[in-house]
C-alpha cells in the first residue's frame, strides 16, 4: 500500500474520548490515472479536488460502490478495479451532536474507466458545489488544494483527505 493515514479534522483528542458513541461510514474512493494526470471532481464553488468516491451502502461491494460513485460524480463507468493503494481513516464531531464521534474509512483504488463520458448524477450538495469532471495534473491539483488549506479559505471538510492521498501520488508519479 502507498499509504495509511489518520487525520484529525478537528481535534487530535477525539480518540480520548469516552462518553459517546463512534458513528462509523466505510468509502471508497477512485485513483485514475492517464500519463501524469488523474481524474478528478473539481468542486467550482470552492476551487478545490476531489477523487471520485464516496460512502458504501449498507451491503454494496467495493467494485459496486465505486462503479456507482465514480458513474454519479464524474460520468464515467469503471471498467476495471485494480488494486488498493492506500486508506485514509478521519475522526471528526459527529454532525449529529451529542457526544458522537464521526469515523471515516476511506480505502483508495486504482481504477480504469470507458473513454466515453455520460452524464453525471449528482447528490443536491454536489450540485450545490458544482462538481465537474476534469483531468489535471496530480501535482497541479495537489497545490491548488494544499494552497486552500495553508490559506484556510473557502474548502470542503474532505479537503484534506484528499490532499494526502494526492501528496503520495505525487511522490509516486512524478
Amino acid at each position: 500500500m502507498l499509504f495509511d493515514e489518520i487525520h484529525y479534522r478537528n481535534d487530535k483528542n477525539l480518540l480520548n474520548f469516552d462518553n459517546g458513541n463512534i458513528i462509523l461510514r466505510n468509502a471508497v474512493r477512485a485513483v485514475i490515472i492517464n500519463g501524469n494526470k488523474i481524474l478528478m471532481a473539481h468542486l467550482e464553488k470552492t476551487d478545490e479536488y476531489k477523487f471520485p468516491g464516496g460512502g458504501r451502502n449498507e451491503n454494496e461491494t467495493i467494485e459496486d460502490a465505486i462503479k456507482r460513485e465514480v458513474l454519479e460524480e464524474v460520468g464515467y463507468n469503471v471498467i476495471s478495479i485494480k488494486e488498493k493503494i492506500g486508506t485514509i481513516t478521519e475522526y471528526a464531531i459527529a454532525q449529529e451532536g451529542g457526544n458522537n464521534i464521526f469515523k471515516m474509512i476511506s480505502d483508495y483504488y486504482l481504477a480504469d474507466i470507458e473513454n466515453k463520458q455520460l452524464k453525471q448524477n449528482l447528490e443536491e450538495y454536489e450540485k450545490e458545489l458544482l462538481f465537474k469532471p476534469c483531468w489535471i495534473e496530480i501535482k497541479n491539483a495537489y497545490k491548488i488544494n494544499n494552497d486552500k488549506i495553508i490559506k484556510k479559505y473557502k474548502m470542503t471538510s474532505g479537503i484534506n483527505r484528499e490532499t494526502i492521498a494526492l501528496r503520495y501520488l505525487c511522490e509516486k508519479y512524478r
